[in-house]
């Protein structure tokens, strides 16, 4: 099936590549820097910097989707991966809370623009046969990538530390990992200079400010854009926190946790790359609440372990164990879905309208992430490590219900023209 893929998604893999690589460290390396600050930078600001980072994408929701569609997606997405490059370094070169907030937001300002020019390029640049192929391709070798971050994350601090006489985790070994990463992003633009535009008519037709295309399609957006919002609503209470639940509830070193977050990382890849045989299957629908509702009990598992860990009825180091295989599976089986429901919802509008139904899409998962953060942290400071059994909870109650409200939606849809393909 890669024999199908033309040069230009080809070109967008090996980007993806790199960003995963520089994605992967900062995951994994952000959040003990900013905790390794002390004081004031607790779990509590890590919320905080989270919601700013999504409350940049909202913002970036509407211009970026116009944007995408009156400029060329090779130079947006270049742009992207140029504002992450400046967040990464300022992050670094300037480690206090308010240019911190002020970084945070701009990388979240440039993953958005990249998205956002992304996926209507890729629809534009695949044929039916090949496209869910490309999505989970491109999301799967991501993921790979961010597996290798994650290893490279567990031991850049401890061999850039060295070179300046300061322990691995240390503010200072962490802030040079984080510099290192800035480059791979740099980097990460050299495969996109390389994508031959297709040329553009003389006289372009106009392109519809995104409030018009809101009026024309919005009750048709309304349906996708649910199950999103729910399921960014769990995510934000949960995911920006992982190598934190590792620490404060196992107390286990940052070696440890990066090869916990590495397995998992690969597993989520693996989960990726299965996605297009299962879509052509069960129909893309039915894998992503299949997929969805098969992470439900690896959820309940790692709350399990916030509540009989910090109470002594079972040894950390083994349920640590039960918990990094947990991990590795619910991130499988979650990413499994996402390029599967990407394409669903993107074969079913047209194409004036892509760009700003991906737009919208990541404007209503980062609503969650702009939310829950914020409520997420203030448990964990007020109940520390037990409270990560409220995160676990409430994070399956809203999954369960985005498998719901997706069962409603669309269990009995079928494809729609030439534009959709067999579900």
């Amino acid at each position: 099936m890669t024999r199908l893929f033309s040069r230009n998604a080809w070109l967008v893999l090996w980007s993806t590549i790199i960003n995963g690589l520089a994605f992967g460290v900062f995951l994994f390396t952000f959040n003990f820097y900013v905790l390794s600050l002390g004081g004031e930078y607790d779990e509590a600001f890590l919320g905080t910097l989270q919601s700013a980072a999504s409350l940049a994408t909202i913002a970036m929701a509407l211009p970026a989707a116009y944007m995408a569609q009156r400029f060329s997606p090779k130079w947006m997405m270049a742009l992207g991966g140029l504002l992450t490059a400046v967040a990464y370094l300022g992050i670094v070169a300037f480690p206090a809370s308010g240019p911190l907030v002020v970084f945070r937001m701009v990388a979240g300002a440039g993953v958005s623009l990249t998205a956002v020019a992304g996926a209507p390029f890729l629809m534009a640049n695949t044929g039916l046969q090949e496209r869910q192929w490309v999505f989970s391709f491109q999301a799967g070798l991501g993921t790979a990538a961010s597996f290798f971050g994650n290893l490279l994350a567990g031991l850049l601090p401890g061999w850039l530390g060295s070179l300046v006489g300061v322990g691995p985790t240390e503010t200072m070994a962490y802030r040079l990992s984080l510099g290192t990463i800035a480059l791979f992003s740099l980097l990460s633009i050299v495969p996109l200079m390389l994508i031959r535009d297709r040329a553009r008519p003389a006289h372009p037709a106009p392109v519809a400010l995104p409030w018009v295309q809101l009026r024309r399609y919005g009750l048709m957006f309304g349906r996708f854009l649910l199950p999103s919002l729910v399921i960014g609503l769990g995510a934000g209470l949960m995911q920006p926190f992982m190598n934190v639940y590792f620490r404060n509830v196992y107390k286990m070193p940052d070696p440890v946790i990066a090869a916990a977050f590495a397995v998992g990382g690969l597993a989520m890849a693996v989960g990726q790359f299965a996605g297009p045989p299962l879509a052509d299957r069960l129909g893309k629908i039915n894998t992503v609440m299949a997929t969805q509702a098969a992470s439900i009990p690896f959820l309940i598992t790692l709350g399990l372990g916030a509540w009989l860990v910090p109470s002594g009825a079972i040894s950390a180091g083994v349920f640590f164990l039960i918990a990094s295989v947990a991990y590795a599976f619910r991130l499988a089986l979650m990413n499994l879905s996402n390029p599967v429901y990407q394409t669903f919802i993107l074969e079913r509008v047209p194409q004036e309208a892509q760009a700003l139904l991906v737009s919208l899409t990541n404007l209503t998962f980062q609503v969650g992430w702009f939310i829950m953060p914020q409520i997420s942290g203030a448990w964990q400071v007020r109940y520390g490590p037990s409270g990560f059994v409220l995160v676990f909870g409430s994070v399956t109650l809203l999954y369960a219900t985005a498998i719901l409200i997706e069962y409603v939606f669309f269990h009995r849809e079928r494809p729609i023209g030439a534009a959709a393909t067999t579900d």
